[in-house]
C-alpha cells in the first residue's frame, strides 16, 4: 500500500456552479468530503456544537423541535463581524476535526485522492495546510448574480448583498492552482472539471513529501497526528 495521498481543496463563490463540479468529481470515483454537510452534523440536537451555540446566543436560536434555527442565527451574524467570529470559534474547530478524522480514515485505507468541498476554504484557512492544491469554481459577476437571484428567488439588492459579504471571487481565483471557469454550458463545465481531475490522477505517482505545495501521504499522517490526534 502506498503512503502517498493527495488532498485537493474545492471552493468558489456563491452560485458559481460548484455543485455541478462536485457531482462530476464524485462520478469519477474520487471521494468528496462535504464541509456543509459536516457543518450541519455538528449542530444536530444533543450535540456539543448546538449546546455551545445556545450558550453563546441564547435559546432564541432554537426551533420548537429543539433543532437549530439557521435563518434566525443567520440574521444575527449576517451584518455583525463580532457575532460571526463567536460562531466560527464554536463551529470551525469541530468541523475541522471531523474533516481531519475523515482524511485520516482515507489515508489508512490507501485512498489516493480526496477532495474537500469547502465554501470558506480561503476565509478560515484552517484546512489549507492539508491541501496540496486548490480548485476554484468561478463565473462572471453577471452570471453569479443572475443564478443567485434565480436560486433564492430574491431581489437584485439582496442577492448582491450576499455576494458582497463574501471574499471577492477574484481573490480566490488569484490564489487557486486550478480554476473551473463556469461561463458556458453545463457540459462545458463538466469537461473542464474532468480534465483537471484526470491531470491530478495522472500525477499521483509523483511524491511530494513535505513539499512546499503541501504534505505528502506520510507527511499528511504525521501532520494530522501532531495537529489533532496527540
Amino acid at each position: 500500500q502506498s503512503l502517498d495521498m493527495r488532498v485537493l481543496g474545492l471552493t468558489g463563490g456563491i452560485s458559481c456552479g460548484k455543485s455541478t463540479v462536485v457531482k462530476v468529481i464524485e462520478r469519477s470515483g474520487v471521494p468528496v468530503i462535504d464541509c456543509d454537510k459536516i457543518a450541519r452534523q455538528i449542530v444536530q440536537p444533543g450535540s456539543s456544537g448546538l449546546k455551545a451555540i445556545v450558550k453563546e446566543f441564547g435559546k432564541d436560536v432554537l426551533q420548537a423541535d429543539g433543532s437549530l434555527d439557521r435563518k434566525g442565527l443567520g440574521k444575527i451574524i449576517f451584518n455583525d463581524k463580532e457575532q460571526r467570529r463567536k460562531l466560527n470559534k464554536i463551529t470551525i474547530p469541530r468541523i475541522t476535526q471531523t474533516i481531519i478524522w475523515s482524511l485520516f480514515s482515507h489515508f489508512i485505507v490507501g485512498t489516493p485522492l480526496v477532495v474537500i468541498d469547502a465554501p470558506t476554504l480561503y476565509e478560515t484557512k484552517s484546512l489549507l495546510p492539508v491541501c496540496h492544491s486548490v480548485i476554484v469554481v468561478a463565473t462572471t459577476e453577471e452570471k453569479q448574480l443572475e443564478w443567485l437571484m434565480a436560486r433564492d428567488k430574491s431581489g437584485e439588492k439582496d442577492a448582491q448583498a450576499r455576494i458582497t459579504a463574501q471574499m471577492p471571487l477574484s481573490s480566490k481565483v488569484e490564489m487557486a492552482e486550478k480554476v473551473v471557469w463556469n461561463t458556458g454550458t453545463r457540459e462545458d463545465a463538466e469537461k473542464k472539471t474532468m480534465a483537471i481531475i484526470k491531470e491530478f490522477q495522472s500525477n499521483l505517482g509523483l511524491s511530494r513529501l513535505f513539499s512546499g505545495a503541501g504534505l505528502g501521504g506520510a507527511g499528511l499522517a504525521l501532520w494530522i497526528l501532531i495537529r489533532f490526534l496527540m
